[in-house]
């Protein structure tokens, strides 16, 4: 059954027959209902499905932070499924069942804005991560994106909206579970109403203290 929005003339919800009707963007879609599939995956398909999972698998503990970072990747998809997409495609490694993401390949975040020219971060306090950067052009509410993981431990910490991006300095506040820990970093710039950011930076390997 399905529910019609706004009258006859609103858009269809649910399933219709072989009808499938869906919003999404504020747009309304219709499409063939799939039918169900009685032959075996080709070796092809398997090994994209392995790809896939263990891309999901590793980007799980960032799904928030993905959710800023590629907001608006694209007009029909963004967020986790672009993040999944984009790094499955290029910073993926390894062969099946083997696969590994390259973590300096890996990418958090996607857009136009500018990056730093040099960035870097370092543990000078415990439980803290410092981020200093120089370089980009950024305007006055233009905020700075922080994240360490943990992909060990598959624990990450992460700021979406932290210090200035015009100040070149901020601190990531990290968890106890992830003292001693060897921490993969990644910087990243974001406008304050969220329209736009810019693509991540590695930042390398930190042992948090």
């Amino acid at each position: 059954m399905a529910r019609l929005k706004n009258g006859i003339l609103g858009g269809v919800s649910g399933t219709v027959g072989t009808v499938v009707g869906y919003r999404w963007r504020g747009k309304d879609y219709v499409r063939s209902k799939p039918r169900p599939r009685t032959s075996p995956p080709t070796k092809k398909e398997q090994k994209n499905r392995e790809k896939f999972a263990y891309t999901q698998q590793w980007l799980q503990p960032l799904i928030e932070f993905l959710r800023v970072g590629f907001k608006d990747y694209h007009e029909n998809y963004e967020g986790f499924v672009a993040a999944k997409s984009y790094n499955a495609k290029h910073a993926l490694i390894g062969f099946s069942p083997y696969f590994q993401i390259d973590p300096s390949k890996a990418v958090l975040s996607y857009g136009d804005m500018d990056r730093a020219t040099d960035g870097a971060a370092t543990a000078e306090v415990q439980d803290y991560i410092t981020f200093r950067w120089t370089g980009g052009n950024f305007t006055y509410d233009d905020r700075a994106m922080l994240v360490a993981y943990d992909i060990t431990g598959e624990v990450a910490c992460f700021n979406t909206a932290s210090e200035r991006a015009d100040g070149g300095y901020a601190r990531l506040k990290l968890p106890e579970e992830m003292r001693g820990k060897q921490v993969d970093v990644y910087l990243a710039f974001v406008s304050e109403d969220r329209k736009r950011r810019s693509i991540s930076q590695y930042l390398g390997l930190v042992t948090a203290l």
